[in-house]
């Protein structure tokens, strides 16, 4: 069965320059794999009537399927209507279906259109015409020896509709595409390569089936993929699955694309449990992340940003004694932060942080990236200590994440 491949071509200065995020090739990308269509390539052009033909002309050589973003409004920098009737060889149209949409679209926002506005009607003669739901640039499809090009405007909130509620359809339509079956194990608390050292005699008994190691300053992903719809094959993943499952279970978070502190906060919520953070070394990062989720004032309760020594005794009840003897940055102020804001607030759970997030603030005994972090489950606690390196932001970031991991075992534990 052939395996059909996929091109993703997004037009525009401002991704060249780096002041847009190309976050439509991800979406893309990981939409289209869905439905086991990979993407092999992914271009990044200007906005230049040359290069988008010639893109589009090597598009046409190796690709199946050709979603291109950008370029696509009214204005004189946008040329790739003008690209597409070139590469085509056809004509502008006035499409009457795309106007009374643009019209519509002004009118419930109380615009009034402008010939730029009715300008978006102007379109190539193409196959087929999507409509925007969201804006007013509409996607234009066009069909040439079994190639299927797609031109989206490259804002993300329209292009997105499109590509879900047309676009996969349509190939799924039109081709023969292999069942994709991917798994995801999300982890933390252990480096790649150990990672790797501990997975490895498992992963060359499977070597058909393709593993990637996908490093985050938060964690490790596992990523494992078959396109086949061989059931023997699958049934080969299936194991896999299970003896990394096994193997690394103490150090896996989730088999799904979320992250920790939505993890946790699902297991807060379902236990009905209540938190509160005490954070010196995070900043308050710690409650950003938490509060982040939906419906975490079912759980969260408050936390306390207690950065000098003053406030972690007046708020936390930590003694001057402790700071005195074995400093701020210390598991024994950790364990006092933990149990005094746990205290405070009358929560089952509690997290305190307390380190040297850098680059100064460094002693002889005590490097940057130095952090204890705490957390309590009722009368139970742990309390770790962490060398994390010398980014601050970073050491910030993986500061919230240790705390967070830590309470979560400790729950799972019981």
């Amino acid at each position: 069965m052939k395996q059909f491949k996929a091109e993703i071509i997004s037009i525009g200065d401002e991704v060249l320059a780096g002041y847009t995020v190309n976050t439509n090739a991800t979406f893309i990308s990981q939409q289209l794999l869905s439905i086991g269509l990979p993407v092999q390539w992914v271009s990044t052009i200007s906005d230049r009537n040359g290069e988008i033909v010639q893109a589009l002309k090597t598009a046409l050589g190796r690709a199946d399927a050709i979603l291109v973003t950008g370029g696509l409004g009214p204005t004189p920098d946008d040329l790739t209507k003008k690209a597409i009737c070139d590469f085509f060889k056809v004509g502008m149209r006035r499409d009457a279906d795309t106007l009374e949409n643009v019209l519509q679209f002004l009118k419930t926002r109380g615009i009034k259109p402008t010939d730029l506005n009715q300008a978006q009607a102007l379109i190539p003669d193409c196959d087929m015409v999507i409509p925007n739901s969201v804006g007013t640039a509409p996607c234009l499809v066009f069909e040439r020896d079994k190639h299927h090009f797609f031109f989206m405007p490259g804002v993300p909130g329209e292009m997105k509709r499109m590509v879900s509620d047309h676009i996969l359809d349509y190939l799924k339509q039109r081709l023969a595409l292999t069942p994709v079956h991917t798994v995801l194990l999300r982890t933390t608390g252990i480096p790649e390569s150990k990672l790797y050292e501990k997975l490895k005699p498992i992963l060359d008994d499977f070597p058909e089936i393709q593993t990637a190691f996908l490093p985050r300053y938060i964690g490790v992903d596992i990523r494992f993929k078959l396109i086949s719809d061989d059931s023997k094959k699958i049934i080969r993943l299936q194991e896999l699955e299970t003896k990394i499952r096994s193997k690394a279970k103490k150090y896996i978070v989730t088999d799904k694309p979320i992250e920790l502190e939505q993890v946790l906060g699902e297991l807060l919520h379902k236990k009905r449990l209540s938190l509160s953070v005490a954070e010196s070394f995070t900043g308050g990062l710690i409650a950003d992340l938490i509060t982040n989720i939906p419906g975490s004032s079912d759980y969260f309760t408050a936390g306390l940003i207690t950065y000098s020594n003053d406030s972690k005794m007046h708020l936390l009840g930590v003694s001057e004694q402790t700071l005195k003897q074995f400093g701020a940055v210390s598991r024994e102020t950790a364990q006092e932060m933990v149990r005094g804001v746990q205290s405070r607030f009358g929560t089952d759970c509690a997290i305190s942080t307390t380190g040297i997030a850098g680059p100064g603030g460094a002693t002889a005994t005590k490097p940057v990236g130095l952090c204890y972090v705490a957390a309590r489950f009722k009368n139970r606690e742990i309390i770790k200590e962490f060398h994390f390196g010398t980014e601050r932001l970073i050491n910030k970031k993986r500061g919230a994440i240790a705390g967070l991991e830590l309470l979560r075992r400790l729950i799972l534990e019981q």
